[in-house]
């Protein structure tokens, strides 16, 4: 197996391949059905497989299917850390897609369209930045010009994000919204962000499931 890979790099140097069935010999591995629990402190790239239904092949119950949330979540979660999610799902003996599955996928393209910004080219920040408790996940610009925090869950009239510091006059914004947010920066517990009455009822906010601050620039 040695001689099969070093001859396929041979042939195609920029060729990766995954390390399942030849360890060290892989560029990148994919950790299945599960997303790991801290930030993984190997450089080798990684992205999470999970099945959307019970399995990686069809699933004809509806009710099995996880949801759209719980693809948005694991996403995040994986972005954050450094990773990426990959959804599992089969198609039926027609080469058919569950109706259900295709709903909760699509939901999760909607959320993209909106918070992709914060997903798509992004970084993890250093160390054990990437989040603040269970619902708040950090990821930030190539540049590292911008910060995100996506908030996995709405905090209500405030949020404090303990490990950013916006520069003064920094605009900070929801992603998806024209809301203007006030904030301010207190050394001891951080920059505490609050929403305006309008963003506080649901129907008002930019999609469901998750919301994304950008906080652009900054000084941490």
């Amino acid at each position: 197996l040695r001689k099969t890979v070093l001859k396929i790099r041979e042939l195609q140097p920029h060729v990766m391949l995954r390390n399942r069935g030849i360890g060290n010999y892989g560029d990148y591995y994919t950790p299945e059905r599960v997303v790991p629990g801290p930030k993984q402190p190997s450089e080798k790239l990684w992205f999470t497989i999970y099945p959307l239904g019970t399995d990686f092949s069809y699933d004809p119950d509806a009710t099995k299917y996880k949801g759209t949330e719980w693809i948005v979540h694991n996403l995040v979660d994986a972005v954050a850390k450094g990773g990426g999610f990959m959804v599992g799902v089969g198609p039926s003996a027609n080469g058919e897609f569950h109706p259900e599955a295709i709903r909760q996928m699509r939901g999760a393209g909607e959320w993209l369209k909106v918070n992709g910004e914060a997903i798509y080219a992004t970084r993890p920040r250093p160390g054990t930045l990437w989040s603040d408790g269970d619902k708040v996940r950090y990821t930030r610009s190539k540049d590292g010009r911008s910060v995100y925090a996506i908030l996995t869950e709405w905090p209500g009239r405030q949020v404090t994000l303990k490990s950013v510091r916006p520069k003064p006059k920094t605009a900070l914004t929801l992603l998806g919204s024209t809301s203007v947010l006030l904030w301010k920066f207190d050394s001891a517990i951080g920059t505490t962000v609050t929403f305006p009455e309008n963003l506080r009822q649901a129907g008002n906010r930019p999609g469901e499931h998750a919301w994304t601050l950008r906080i652009q620039p900054t000084e941490a």
